[in-house]
């Protein structure tokens, strides 16, 4: 495997239509933009669920005029570690509250997990791959849907996903209780008392 460019998915795309390649991105072709717009709509979905390369905890502050507190314009998902603080447009919202000014509910700052969208050509080799199959995928199914293609194409898509996702274990040594929701749950654990042996 390599690097790839958004010409070659584009390239990829087109070649399931019987289609020849490009020698660069012309939007004047009838299937290129089509193409370019499934890449975008795959590299979003493909992300979401977070990986090493895109998952960061981060330190939001709220606005000192507004108290809202503003989400990264890349981020895809925020995890606040409580349920009382959720991601609502491009803001953090307080739904016991029902309003967006967090100064009620925060003190200074609050520390999120958050899921970034990285843009294709920054993607990691493995992350590429992924993305363009499933581009391939999906581009197949809305222009020509042949059974035998689309299978070739899901399987492809299907064992750079299965390598993505072990990648993944490795870089990341997932553990669960590192999330924000469990290390709240695991700060209001207090420790049992032992009682003090009774000597006879």
């Amino acid at each position: 495997m390599a690097i790839i460019t958004k010409l070659e998915v584009v390239n990829a795309c087109l070649d399931t239509m019987g289609e020849s390649p490009l020698n660069a991105i012309d939007e004047d072709h009838p299937y290129v933009a089509a193409a370019l717009n499934k890449l975008a709509s795959c590299n979003t979905l493909e992300q979401a669920p977070g990986y090493w390369f895109n998952s960061e905890l981060s330190t939001l502050k709220p606005d000192p005029n507004t108290g809202y507190i503003y989400i990264p314009a890349d981020a895809i998902n925020v995890d606040a570690g409580d349920n009382r603080i959720i991601a609502r447009g491009r803001r953090l919202y307080d739904r016991y509250n029902g309003t967006y000014d967090m100064r009620t509910l925060v003190s200074g700052s609050v520390q999120v997990f958050l899921v970034r969208e990285v843009p294709f050509e920054d993607l990691p080799m493995l992350a590429q791959h992924v993305i363009s199959a499933r581009t391939q995928l999906d581009f197949q199914e809305s222009f020509d849907g042949d059974s035998q293609k689309y299978n070739k194409l899901g399987g492809a898509y299907q064992r750079a996903y299965v390598t993505l996702k072990a990648e993944n274990i490795r870089n990341q040594r997932t553990n669960m209780f590192n999330t924000p929701s469990i290390q709240q749950k695991l700060r209001l654990i207090q420790p049992m008392s032992r009682f003090a042996r009774r000597r006879w």
